[in-house]
């Protein structure tokens, strides 16, 4: 074992777990590495004598995700990379690989195309996920249902420390004036949102394809320390971002994931009102991952927070001025 894990003296009693977890596979560990590491928690590689895994530790603010993964394993398999084990006590999580993500294959290729089947895919993971929402609320996942955002908004602005009132990269004085000016429009956004017929389920606002494998041709979907129950549309707008700003993607590309993804919605809404929905769904996309920013800059390592505070009043002027793809 390498890197934090020796320095924190628990190398030993993690690959003893491990290999407690392979050996009903008959597997043993070979090799275990380090691949990344942020607020949330730390991954590694973990080469078996037969196949590959991913093992995270997972920080204690967002301790539900290693259960979280595991029930939605069970309850929707194919979708997940599979759950080898789990130690709930500890937050830690065993995964088989799945296969190269997502983004790592289209910057080989450059084809966006298969984006589309990856948002048809997420969709089908979505509705079915939507029976499920008492259970993931019991799991620790945040609520941010239609009818909680309100109440939500008006907590997030009377944290002014976390705004950084004032500061370089914070919410100025006069957009403070705006911000506490506008939970009237808030309240209007969601109650136009909730007159659609599109019910609301399990979204990951981290979505992006670094989170997505691709294996045989099936997609999985994983890291979910960042999910809630809300409108699942925000998703939509997150890969779009990522798409736009990180492969460049144009708008007819934008366009094609859009109609990819909604035309899966059908059942629920026609085509043209769900365009239009996203207008709506789009900005409070913007509000909902300003209040993941507030959730892990308040509970992250210390030394994480000055790198990360300024993406709460990034993110909630993106809200306000409703630029969530400029």
């Amino acid at each position: 074992m390498t890197g934090e894990l020796i320095r924190q003296g628990k190398g030993f009693m993690i690959e003893i777990w491990l290999n407690e977890q392979l050996a009903p596979h008959e597997e043993e560990v070979v090799k275990v590495a380090e691949v990344r590491r942020g607020s949330t928690g730390a991954i590694f590689a973990v080469q078996g004598s037969k196949y590959r895994y991913y093992f995270k530790t997972c920080e204690a603010f967002v301790r539900y995700e290693p259960q979280l993964t595991a029930a939605l394993d069970r309850w929707f398999p194919g979708y997940i990379p599979a759950v080898v084990g789990i130690d709930a006590a500890k937050s830690w999580l065993l995964m088989r690989d799945a296969g190269p993500t997502v983004r790592t294959i289209t910057q080989e290729d450059g084809d966006l195309s298969r984006w589309e089947d990856m948002l048809r895919r997420y969709a089908i993971l979505q509705q079915k996920a939507i029976p499920y929402q008492q259970e993931l609320l019991d799991l620790g996942v945040a609520d941010r249902r239609l009818d909680k955002l309100p109440a939500l908004y008006d907590e997030l602005i009377a944290d002014t420390d976390m705004l950084m009132i004032g500061q370089a990269d914070g919410i100025s004085e006069a957009d403070l004036e705006r911000l506490n000016a506008f939970g009237p429009t808030v309240r209007a956004l969601c109650e136009q949102a909730a007159s659609f017929k599109i019910p609301e389920t399990l979204h990951h606002d981290d979505f992006h394809t670094n989170n997505v494998s691709l294996l045989d041709g099936e997609f999985r979907f994983f890291d979910w320390a960042e999910s809630c129950v809300a409108h699942p549309f925000y998703s939509l707008l997150m890969m779009q971002r990522y798409a736009k700003y990180v492969f460049e993607a144009d708008q007819a590309v934008l366009n094609r994931m859009r109609d990819a993804y909604l035309e899966m919605w059908q059942d629920y809404d026609s085509l043209a009102r769900m365009i239009s929905l996203l207008d709506i769904t789009n900005q409070l996309t913007a509000l909902c991952r300003t209040l993941t920013w507030r959730f892990v800059v308040k509970h992250a390592d210390q030394s994480y927070r000055a790198e990360l505070a300024d993406a709460v009043p990034y993110w909630l002027l993106t809200f306000l001025n409703n630029t969530p793809l400029e």
